[in-house]
């Protein structure tokens, strides 16, 4: 009788008890809005939202990262280029070499392999972009020039 007992004071316990949720910690506008750091807000529903100024420095970021990722990428270029450069001065010096022999012996002088003609092509389509985006600049800088001119001479 007494184990009968037991299991039914143990059935009456287990009933009694109720799991408990643990309640999600509620926090002001005002801290959710300074833990975010002003990009963050809570909207009329409740509801975290990015405020414009948040929005704004996702932007910067984005733009700085795609700035940098830029700058490296012309860093890689520059460098592809410079050892170009580098390739061609050898391959200069090497031909200046095979010219003055050639010249001093009567023999035949043996032209640059085909690599140094591209290299001499790829460094001369640079040169072209190069003077295309200083074109640009210069256009751009006439374009403004007249109306700067125009609003000096109105104002004068």
């Amino acid at each position: 009788m007494e184990i009968s007992n037991n299991s039914q004071a143990l059935n009456q316990l287990q009933a009694s008890i109720q799991p408990v949720r643990p309640q999600e910690p509620k926090y002001t506008d005002g801290e959710v809005y300074k833990a975010s750091q002003g990009n963050i807000h809570r909207n009329g529903q409740g509801e975290l939202a990015i405020t414009p100024q948040g929005e704004t420095n996702i932007n910067n970021r984005q733009s700085d990262a795609a700035a940098q990722s830029a700058a490296e990428t012309q860093a890689n270029k520059d460098s592809q280029r410079e050892s170009a450069v580098d390739v061609l001065a050898r391959k200069s010096n090497q031909s200046q070499v095979e010219i003055y022999l050639a010249v001093a012996t009567d023999g035949n002088y043996s032209p640059v392999e085909n690599e140094t003609a591209s290299i001499i092509e790829s460094l001369r389509d640079v040169q072209k972009q190069n003077n295309a985006v200083e074109a640009y600049a210069t256009y751009q800088t006439n374009q403004n020039a007249p109306v700067n001119n125009l609003a000096r001479g109105l104002a004068g």
